[in-house]
């Protein structure tokens, strides 16, 4: 009884299992700089079992021979134990694995050199007709783990701890700026008190998008999109209040020189631009100046932003950045109260700090 429990509570993980000859479409997720150990986004729930011996196929042909020494359910890291072509073993490329028989390459390096990956013969019939030479009584790989670089494998055995987030294509971030004081002015004019809002807020969200292929050229580029609202109040010696209003949207771009955006757990520098519309409304409350009436004014903005910064993402996909750049704006103001159109501009380098989430 107890060997029938113990039977049915492995079936399913047997039942899973990937055949020879079967084959499964996967991505690369991350590689080693030498290329002999890469994590792949399958795993268990995808039929793979630690021990599994694949070839790596693209459409040119096959690029590598490997084994399957770590698995998780969705993640396993390989071996490769045959390199054919190294340009295709690179993050984010697209590849199938055909599951084969398990080899054992000769430790004989000076053997080891062959011209081609691809078998002569049915992949089920002699391995020495392979293309892989195979060492003296050699059986199935019986311990895979003993040929890996340890050092090459600890960065990539632990499926949560990716260097590489790319699959995290989107960020939402936000920033915030706000102070909230008030301001109060007294005047020797029939002893006169005036009280007003001393205050600023600027309230933004964006939201980037990062391209999920990694070859690409424009993998170093993302798209931006935001909105901000923007409030200052202030008030002059003389109790004259002054309110200004904007409500901006900006579509932009991001250029990261020198790192991939979806590194995780390093800085990431970067250079910004957009270009921002919006609308504006401006008012202006008498003080101490007897005579003048309140006045307000509605208009339209646009203007741009240029600079640059530095980006960090955890590999859960939190992160935060910071952009130093120069921002200007042009507001066109309508008729106010007095029938008088006017004509303003904003410039000066801006500081700027938010944080976001990739998903």
């Amino acid at each position: 009884m107890k060997f029938l429990t113990f039977f049915f509570l492995l079936f399913p993980t047997f039942a899973m299992a990937l055949e020879v000859d079967e084959k499964l479409t996967v991505r690369i997720l991350k590689t080693s700089e030498s290329k002999k150990t890469v994590m792949l986004n399958r795993g268990t729930e995808d039929g793979l079992v630690e021990g599994d011996h694949a070839k790596m196929i693209v459409t040119a042909g096959i690029v590598a021979r490997a084994v399957c020494v770590k698995v998780a359910p969705t993640r396993s890291v390989w071996s490769v134990y045959r390199l054919v072509n190294a340009d295709f073993i690179v993050n984010d490329s697209v590849m199938s694995i055909k599951i084969t028989p398990p080899v054992k390459i000769t430790k004989d390096e000076s053997q080891a050199l062959v011209q081609e990956d691809t078998p002569v013969t049915a992949a089920t019939g002699d391995v020495t007709n392979l293309g892989i030479p195979l060492a003296d009584g050699a059986q199935d790989l019986t311990n895979p783990e003993e040929k890996l670089n340890q050092a090459e494998l600890k960065a990539l055995e632990t499926e949560s701890i990716p260097s590489s987030i790319v699959e995290k294509n989107l960020e939402v971030y936000g920033f915030l700026n706000i102070s909230g004081m008030t301001a109060n002015s007294k005047t020797n004019i029939g002893d006169q008190s005036f009280n007003n809002s001393q205050s600023f807020h600027h309230i933004g969200l964006g939201l980037e998008y990062y391209p999920l292929r990694e070859r690409e050229w424009y993998s170093h580029f993302s798209l931006i999109g935001e909105a901000s609202i923007m409030k200052q109040d202030s008030q002059a010696y003389n109790g004259a209040g002054i309110t200004n209003d904007l409500n901006e949207f900006g579509l932009g771009v991001n250029w990261h020189p020198t790192k991939l955006p979806s590194t995780a757990n390093e800085f990431i520098p970067y250079l910004h631009t957009s270009y921002n519309l919006g609308t504006a409304h401006s008012t202006y409350t008498s003080g101490s100046n007897l005579g003048t009436k309140d006045l307000s004014a509605s208009g339209s903005t646009n203007g741009f932003s240029i600079g640059g910064g530095y980006k960090f993402f955890t590999y859960k996909g939190y992160g935060a950045r910071f952009l130093v750049d120069y921002y200007m704006r042009s507001e066109k103001y309508q008729q106010d109260d007095l029938s008088n159109t006017h004509n303003k501009k904003v410039g000066g380098p801006r500081l700027m700090f938010a944080v976001s989430y990739r998903f």
